[in-house]
Parts: C-alpha cells; sequence; structure tokens
C-alpha cells in the first residue's frame, strides 16, 4: 500500500473535486490531525488515543459510505474508498514521524548521557591522578625518569649554590663561636680576680659582686635564716651553673616533668615556667620555653597510643598549657577581649538564662505568691515535661534561648575578631601539636585534630576565665548566684561549639541551641585553621640559639631558696633517667653542689637574684663529613636530572642508567660541566658506600627517594635555605661585633686589674714607677716550718742546701728561683690572683715543678714579706 498511494493522490487530485460535507469534514480531521503532529511529538498513550478515534470515524464514515453507495453510484464509492485510503496512510506516516522524533530526542538524550559521563570519569581520573602525584610527592616515591620529569616541567635556576653557603657559614659560626667562648672564658676569669683582689680588702665585696641579693623578706614575722639554711655564696655560684643548664637545655625538664609525682606536679611547673623563663614577656625567654615545649610534646607523642589520650589526667603537656597561660601576656589578652563583654553582660540585671522548665515554673509561681500576696492556684506537684506545656514557662523559655544565643554570639565575636591579639606562643603550640599528632597518627581524621586544638585554647585558656572572671579580674563587680549560672551555661554551650559537637538528649534543655552550633561551627573551623597561621620561633621572635651567644648583659631570675633546693632534689632523684651519661653537664655541676639542704622549707619565700652563667663549652651542632658529603650529592645530582634527556624504556631506570645516559649525552654535546658533575657524584657515591650511607644493593633507590623529596619540595626548601642564610648572616656578624665587644672589656679589665695591682704595690705612690720588690731568700727548711712546703720532689740530701729567692719585678707576678749550692736548679712563677682564687675555691694545694706549695701558707708569706695585702 505504501507504493501506490501517491499514484491515487495524483489522479484524485488530477479530477474536480467532488467531496460531500462529510467527506471534508473528515479532509478536514485528517489534515488537523497531521499538522499537529507535525508540530508537537504526542506522548505514546494520546498517540494511540488519537489513532482509535481515527479508527472509529474512519469505521462511521465507511459504514456511511456503504449506506449510501447505492444512493452515489461508482463515482462516489471511489471517491470515498480513495478519501479512507489517504486518511489511513495519513495516520501510518504521523505515528511513523512520531516515533523518528522519540528516537532522535532519545539519541541526543543518549549522546549527552554519555558525554556527561565521559566528563565525570574524566574528572575523576585527572583527580585521581593528581592525588596520586601528590600522594608521590609527599612520600618520594617516584622512578628517577618520575623525578627527570617533575624538574624539566619546573625549571628553576640551580646555579646557585645554597648548600655550600649554608655550610659555609656555620663553618664560620662554629669557629666564632669556640673564639667567643675562650673570649668569653678570658674576661669572666679577669672579673673574678678583679673581685678576688678587691675582696681580699673588703670581705664583703663578693657578696654584692655576685648579685645575690635579698630582694623581699615576705614573712618578716617568722623566724630569721641562721647560718644552718643559708646557702652558701660558692653554692649560689653552682646554682647559677644550673640553672643557666636548666633554662637554655630544654631536655632536662621535659623528662623530669613526666617522672615527677602528680601532687608535685602544679608547685614544680610554677618554678620551671613563671620563675625560670619569667612571667613577663621576652623574645629570649619566649624562645627557650616553646623549646621546652617542643621537647615536652615530643616526649608526650612517644608515650601516647591515639590523640585522645592528649587529654587525660595524667598528660602534662595540657597542665603546662595552663601554668603558661597565666603569664603576662595570656592575661592581658583575657582582660582586652573578655573584660568588655562581660562586663556590658553582666550589667544586664535581670538577666537569667536557667533553661530547666520546672525551675522556671516553681520561680513563676514564687513570683506570683510574693507580687499578690495569695496562693497560687497552680500545681506545684508536676513533671518538667508538664512544666515545659505551660504557655507562660515556655514563652520565659524562648526568651531565654533567645537571650543566650545572643550572649554566646556576642563572645563568638569578640574571640573571633581578637585572633591576632591571641599570644604568638599558644597560637604555636597549637600548631605544634596539631603536626606532631598528624605525623604521629596519620590516621587521625582533621575533627579529632580540630577538638584538641579546641581544647587547648577554649577549655584550657578561655573557659575557666569565663566560668570565674572574677578570678582573672575581669569584671568590676561582685557576681550574684544568678550570674555565675549564667557564666556557666554560656561557657557550656561555647564549649559545646568550640568541640564541634551538639547536645544530646541528655542535654534536653540545651538541644534547641544544636541549630546554631551547626551554623556556627564552619567558623569555628576557619578560626581554628587561622590561628596555625604562625611562622615558627626562630623568625616570630627574631631569635634563633646563636643569640645566646651575643648577650652581653647576663639573664637573671628572681627565686626563693626553697624553689632552689626542692629543683635540686628533683634532679638528684631522677638523674640516671635525666642524663645518664656520666660526663653530661648535668651531672657534673650537681656533683660539685653535693646534697641540698635540709633545713630550708617551703616557708622559706625569699627572693635571691641569681645571675645565670653558662660554664661549659658551647657545643655547636656540626655536619658530619659523612652527612656533608650526602647532602652535597643530592645537589649534584638534582641539575645532572634536569639536564639530561628523558631515556625512553620500557623497564624502570634505576640511577646508574641515568647516569650513564648522563656520561653519554654529555660526550654527544661536548658538555664539560656536566661530565665533571657526574664524575664528581660517581666519587661520592663509592665514598659514601664505604661509610655505608649508600648501597647497590637497592640500586640506590634509598638515595633516590631522598632527592625525590627534596624535588618535590625543592622550592620551599631552597627558600628556607636562603632565610636560613640571612639568619646565619646575621648571627655571624652579631657575633663577630660582641668578639669585638669582649675584646674591648678584656682591655679595660686588663688596665684595671693592673691598677688594682699597682694599688697593692703603691697605695700611697700615685704615679710614681714600682721599683722591684726583693729578693727574698728562704732555706728549704724555713719554708717547711712554715707550712709552704708541704711537699716535694727535692731529694732528702739536696733539702739542706736549697735556697728559695723570691723577688717581683711584675706586678702580681713573683718570680721563685731554687738554687743549690749557689747553683740555680729551678724557676717557678707564682700569680697572686691565682692564689686568690684557689683560695676562694678553697684548693688547698698550688702544684710546681718539684714542689707543692700550701695555698694559704704562701699567701700569708706573701702578704708578710711584699706587705700587698691588707
Amino acid at each position: 500500500m505504501a507504493e501506490p498511494a501517491p499514484t491515487e493522490i495524483k489522479q484524485s487530485n488530477s479530477e474536480p473535486s467532488k467531496t460531500t460535507p462529510r467527506n471534508a469534514e473528515t479532509n478536514l480531521m485528517t489534515e488537523k490531525d497531521a499538522g499537529s503532529s507535525d508540530n508537537k511529538s504526542p506522548s505514546p498513550d494520546k498517540t494511540q488515543n488519537n489513532t482509535q478515534e481515527k479508527a472509529s470515524i474512519q469505521q462511521k464514515e465507511s459504514e456511511s459510505n456503504e449506506e449510501s453507495d447505492d444512493e452515489d453510484g461508482p463515482t462516489r464509492k471511489k471517491d470515498r474508498q480513495t478519501a479512507a485510503s489517504e486518511s489511513e496512510m495519513d495516520s501510518v506516516l504521523a505515528e511513523e514521524k512520531e516515533c523518528l522524533l522519540l528516537l532522535l530526542e532519545a539519541r541526543v538524550l543518549l549522546q549527552s548521557l554519555i558525554k556527561w559521563k565521559e566528563a565525570d570519569i574524566a574528572g575523576m581520573w585527572q583527580e585521581q591522578l593528581q592525588k596520586d602525584e601528590e600522594e608521590k610527592k609527599r612520600t618520594g616515591n617516584m622512578s628517577v625518569t618520575e623525578i627527570q620529569r617533575l624538574l624539566q616541567a619546573n625549571p628553576e635556576d640551580d646555579s646557585e649554590d645554597l648548600l655550600s653557603k649554608l655550610q659555609e657559614l656555620k663553618q664560620q659560626l662554629a669557629l666564632e663561636v669556640r673564639r667567643n667562648h675562650v673570649l668569653g672564658n678570658d674576661l669572666a676569669k679577669l672579673d673574678k680576680r678583679i673581685a678576688l683582689l678587691i675582696k681580699s680588702r673588703d670581705p664583703n665585696f663578693i657578696r654584692d659582686s655576685l648579685n645575690i641579693k635579698l630582694k623581699s623578706q615576705k614573712k618578716p614575722s617568722g623566724p630569721h635564716p641562721t647560718s644552718n639554711n643559708q646557702i652558701s655564696i660558692k653554692q649560689l655560684e653552682y646554682y647559677q651553673d644550673l640553672f643557666y643548664l636548666l633554662q637554655t637545655e630544654p631536655r632536662y625538664l621535659a623528662r623530669l616533668l613526666y617522672l615527677m609525682n602528680q601532687d608535685q606536679m602544679e608547685n614544680f611547673l610554677d618554678t620551671t615556667i613563671l620563675t625560670l623563663f619569667g612571667e613577663a614577656y621576652s623574645p629570649r625567654e619566649e624562645f627557650l620555653i616553646l623549646s621546652l615545649f617542643q621537647k615536652a610534646i615530643e616526649t608526650e607523642l612517644s608515650v601516647l597510643k591515639n590523640v585522645g589520650e592528649f587529654l587525660t589526667a595524667e598528660s602534662v603537656v595540657p597542665k603546662m598549657v595552663v601554668t603558661y597561660n597565666r603569664r603576662k601576656l595570656g592575661l592581658e589578652y583575657l582582660k582586652q577581649t573578655l573584660s568588655p563583654i562581660l562586663n556590658k553582660f553582666l550589667a544586664k540585671e535581670d538577666m537569667n538564662l536557667e533553661l530547666g522548665a520546672l525551675g522556671i515554673y516553681q520561680n513563676m509561681i514564687n513570683d506570683i505568691e510574693i507580687r499578690t500576696g495569695e496562693k497560687c492556684p497552680l500545681d506545684r506537684n508536676i513533671t518538667e515535661e508538664e512544666a515545659a506545656k505551660n504557655p507562660d514557662v515556655d514563652a520565659i523559655l524562648q526568651k531565654r534561648l533567645t537571650d543566650l544565643e545572643d550572649v554566646c554570639q556576642l563572645v563568638l565575636d569578640g574571640i573571633i575578631s581578637s585572633l591576632n591579639h591571641l599570644p604568638y606562643g599558644l597560637r604555636w603550640i597549637c600548631k605544634t601539636i596539631r603536626e606532631m599528632c598528624k605525623k604521629k597518627f596519620p590516621d587521625c581524621n582533621l575533627e579529632e585534630l580540630l577538638r584538641l586544638q579546641g581544647f587547648f585554647l577554649y577549655f584550657r585558656f578561655i573557659n575557666p576565665a569565663l566560668v570565674t572572671p572574677d578570678a582573672f579580674q575581669l569584671v568590676n563587680r561582685d557576681l550574684s548566684t544568678v550570674d555565675r549560672k549564667n557564666l556557666v551555661i554560656v561557657a557550656k554551650v561555647l564549649q559545646y561549639l568550640f568541640n564541634l559537637k551538639t547536645f544530646s538528649v541528655a542535654e534536653k534543655n540545651l538541644q534547641t541551641l544544636n541549630g546554631f552550633i551547626h551554623e556556627k561551627q564552619e567558623v569555628i573551623i576557619e578560626y581554628f585553621n587561622a590561628v596555625v597561621q604562625v611562622a615558627n620561633p626562630e623568625e616570630e621572635l627574631e631569635v634563633d640559639k646563636y643569640l645566646e651567644l651575643t648577650q652581653k648583659a647576663k639573664p637573671i631570675i628572681l627565686i626563693s631558696p626553697h624553689e632552689i633546693v626542692s629543683t635540686h632534689k628533683s634532679l638528684l632523684v631522677h638523674l640516671n633517667e635525666i642524663a645518664p651519661d656520666k660526663d653530661d653537664p648535668l651531672r657534673l655541676v650537681l656533683t660539685d653542689l653535693g646534697e641540698p639542704s635540709s633545713d630550708i622549707g617551703p616557708d622559706d619565700d625569699r627572693e635571691l637574684q641569681l645571675t645565670l652563667n653558662n660554664r661549659f663549652k658551647v657545643d655547636m651542632e656540626q655536619e658530619s663529613e659523612v652527612s656533608r658529603l650526602y647532602a652535597e650529592t643530592k645537589e649534584f645530582v638534582i641539575p645532572i636530572l634536569r639536564m639530561v634527556p628523558l631515556v625512553q624504556s620500557v623497564v624502570r631506570l634505576n640511577l646508574m642508567d641515568i647516569l650513564e645516559a648522563g656520561i653519554k649525552f654529555a660526550a654527544d654535546t661536548n658538555n664539560k660541566q656536566l661530565s665533571n658533575q657526574i664524575n664528581r657524584v660517581l666519587e661520592n657515591i663509592q665514598k659514601l658506600e664505604e661509610e655505608g650511607k649508600m648501597t647497590k644493593n637497592d640500586n640506590y633507590d634509598s638515595f633516590v627517594l631522598d632527592v625525590a623529596l627534596e624535588v618535590a619540595n625543592r622550592r620551599a626548601i631552597r627558600e628556607q635555605q636562603r632565610k636560613e642564610i640571612a639568619r646565619l648572616s646575621a648571627s655571624l656578624e652579631k657575633l663577630q661585633k660582641h668578639s669585638l665587644y669582649i675584646n674591648e672589656q678584656i682591655t679595660d679589665y686588663t688596665k684595671y686589674l693592673r691598677d688594682c695591682l699597682n694599688q697593692h704595690y703603691n697605695p700611697n705612690k700615685k704615679g710614681k714607677v714600682k721599683k722591684p720588690l726583693g729578693p727574698f731568700k728562704f732555706t728549704y727548711k724555713e719554708l717547711a716550718k712554715k707550712g709552704v712546703i708541704i711537699d716535694s720532689d727535692v731529694p732528702q740530701l739536696s733539702q739542706k742546701g736549697t735556697i728559695f729567692v723570691i723577688s717581683s719585678e711584675d706586678v702580681g707576678v713573683f718570680d721563685i728561683e731554687a738554687k743549690i749550692a749557689g747553683i740555680s736548679v729551678e724557676k717557678m712563677k707564682i700569680e697572686l690572683d691565682d692564689l686568690l682564687e684557689k683560695h676562694y675555691s678553697h684548693i688547698e694545694r698550688l702544684e710546681l715543678d718539684q714542689v707543692v706549695l700550701d695555698v694559704n701558707m704562701t699567701l700569708h708569706l706573701i702578704n708578710t714579706k711584699f706587705k700587698l695585702l691588707k
């Protein structure tokens, strides 16, 4: 039927149009249906209904036509048949067209879905590739070829040898430090000799010269210290050495804190943090106390199994943070941030944030009875749920919830806006804890780390000030019971917020505020992330380990005798755990100190001023030759990998493959510099293999791993190296200036010492040149009888004929010449200030060649014969 239809339509169009009204109506309906199908694609149900309607119409027309066939004749019958055929064809064509349109729409939709899915898969694939790339960079798990691609994709100037500059600076610093240490010891020796020389004339001078002064007597009514509970001057000198060591070497205190009993912890932390490092802020003390925190955090983490154990009662670092926050900077922050907010909040006398429905209900009844003077008809014996249904109670409760939310928002805004005023040390401690925990527990999630941060920032710092503001002097009036309850409720809501938690069913009264907590959690997370965005102490405080070597004024602390003795005892109890090495400086100082006094009790709270002193040689941390060679080899390999073209291979290439390719490339391009670098690397690798630092058993993959980590963080490392060079250069300049200063001081002290000695020789003859003193002659027997000679190597037979001739041509220097039978056999020299120092240090013997002299008897002899000492 599909083929003859057009012929029949042509024939129909060539004949005169003879249509009955019914046929016209049928054709019109068919045209309308066809037109509508052209303009709109009907749904399948609608299409089926239209088809059924058309078939019904056609059937009726057919029946009508059959009835009129007899009347209209053959022509009309033919016309009706043609029209029926056309209508049927139009219906079929419309259905086919609709099907084609639906298929086309489905195809377009399918193509869109495919493109969307391909884009989604491509995005996921790209994201995964990026993650894999970042993971490789983080862990250094890259092949040599991947390192080459990374280097060649990120060209950078490697011509500046920053590592060599750093190593050279460190060597210069080490030399300058040793030089300063020697000069410092010489200056201290001169200072002490001057003091001793003066002391020989004024016994009370030494007390002032050591800066050991009684600053205050807090309990004048109590018993005065006796000679039994006094700390000797010599002991105080050793204590100055001890507390300098504890202050500048954090490993001792960090270890001791974890060995102490919990009941001793609070008092010892006061001594450690507030006394030893001071309550006020100074860059030096801040740098040292943060070094102590770093060691303490490392020690803490070494015994923890998860992040949550940081919050246990036995944890030491939180206790340290609490004491640290009590210093001046922490208290000033609380006063500046919370004081205005709390005074504004507490000024509202009618403010009541009690949220218990039953409590509100009972108070409402009491208010009614007091106001009216009559018993309230409301039943007092109802449940919490029944009280909450009371409309008046509900109205009060809703108002209080609104007030509570407003107050919490006020405090929160104050905390967030004061971020830049938050003490730097607390921010750095949070940063260090967060980074170290992430490193120690890589599986812990961000929420755990943020909660830990909230614990230190809010719960251990801000929360105590919110709950008891009067204890921190943050409010200007006395607090009522209602005020304290209000503050507790506000602090509790903020505690949940900073802990990133919501109220459970157990806290039904506060569950309404979960919406507020959810809304503000993003703000808190942003705040936590901003808190840890701080530089390292070296950059922030502009202090490093070299600064200690350039201090002109020695550090001073104020400490009570009880704190001194208590610290001494604690160190002795745990000495084996704190300083296991027998040559440890701490052991040497404690040996000199001996046993602590047992007569000094906790009531002895006098304040002694100790001028801290470093008696030990400063050890500079220098890289070993192997470490230096290893670092140098890495620096040589990186530009080689950048220059050598990528080698295509189906197998994984190792370091030696690339170096061989580099040798060939250098030969082909006549690149002598590259060839020399590769040869230098090969020589270094051989040396490092001999030292056991590298091995070819793993194709040097461990070395490649270090190179990969270096390359992945190349920009940050080189930037850090530049900063380190700047810091070391500044430190070297300071050390050199300090060296000049010490030399000037030594010159001045030497001149002053000579003047002091001249005064001893010629106290009343200023300006006159001193004549040589002596000589004075003594037989061996005379000196032995006076107790000056206490031992000798002079043979018994020679002692009778031995004469000692003592004279002085230089100020404070005494020449001793031993003669036997008039022949000079030995010449010796004694310096007055050396004798005085030994006398002060309770050293009884002065050992010379052939003889040993008693220090005190020798001083007496000099005083008698040379009239030097008054």
